[in-house]
């Protein structure tokens, strides 16, 4: 047999070949595909509690009925993603018939006045979760002022909100609002009325100095009304005047 006639055949061969393996993966992709091995049948949720579930499935693109060898999970949970509330998101398929999203959500940090006038929500990342779920309530600390637009601004009110979510001196729950204001930094106002004056920069060793401050005027039994630590260094702070009992009298 010559050279081009074995050539011939092998080619022949390979192209069969080729032609075989289409006919199988087509044959075997129409009978799965016909007996619903690896149609989604179910879908389940795990994680939500402020976003519906009906929600989530809208935005994955999920059907019941439809193949899940035709969607990929990264692709579902960046669009799940796009709703402001959820943090992050898992799609698992669990064959032959399951997928399972898990969900976790943002939580509430403070309340942010944006550039619209409306009160949002706004998560510890600087996130904004919009107005459309007040069920949280308003019983949060408040940022306002011109400065909220000032990214560096933001993450320094942020940051002081941390320190206080985990101080014994002046905690996250104490703080009323926070102003933020392009010239003048960060101002602190507590539900005490204390006023407490950051400026901008620095705010780990400012907070800590804060902190010796009011242990020591708290030990002394030193009511504050005014603590200005925009230096780092040291602080400037004034004390309310004690309260005189009104029964008391001379002689």
């Amino acid at each position: 047999m010559s050279q081009d006639t074995k050539a011939y055949y092998l080619k022949l061969a390979k192209g069969f070949t080729v032609i075989l393996v289409i006919a199988l993966f087509g044959v075997c992709a129409y009978v799965t595909l016909s007996l619903g091995v690896f149609t989604v049948h179910e879908v389940t949720i795990a994680g939500n509690e402020k976003v519906l579930e009906k929600e989530i499935l809208q935005r994955s693109g999920l059907r019941l009925g439809e193949s899940s060898i035709f969607f990929f999970e990264d692709r579902v949970a960046e669009d799940i993603l796009k709703n402001p509330w959820i943090r992050s998101v898992k799609v698992q398929k669990e064959f032959p018939k399951r997928v399972h999203i898990e969900i976790e959500e943002e939580k509430v940090y403070c309340l942010v006045f944006g550039s619209d006038g409306n009160p949002h929500y706004l998560s510890s990342s600087g996130k904004m979760l919009g107005t459309d779920k007040f069920d949280e309530g308003l019983d949060f600390p408040v940022l306002i002022g011109e400065g909220i637009e000032n990214s560096d601004l933001l993450e320094e009110a942020l940051q002081i909100l941390d320190l206080s979510s985990s101080s014994s001196v002046l905690d996250w729950s104490e703080i009323s609002e926070i102003h933020i204001d392009n010239i003048y930094g960060i101002d602190v106002y507590t539900t005490d009325r204390r006023h407490i004056v950051f400026d901008r920069g620095d705010v780990f060793r400012k907070w800590r100095r804060l902190e010796s401050i009011i242990k020591h005027a708290d030990n002394l039994g030193l009511k504050q009304a005014y603590i200005n630590i925009s230096s780092s260094d040291m602080g400037v702070v004034n004390f309310e005047a004690p309260t005189v009992d009104s029964g008391a009298q001379d002689g």
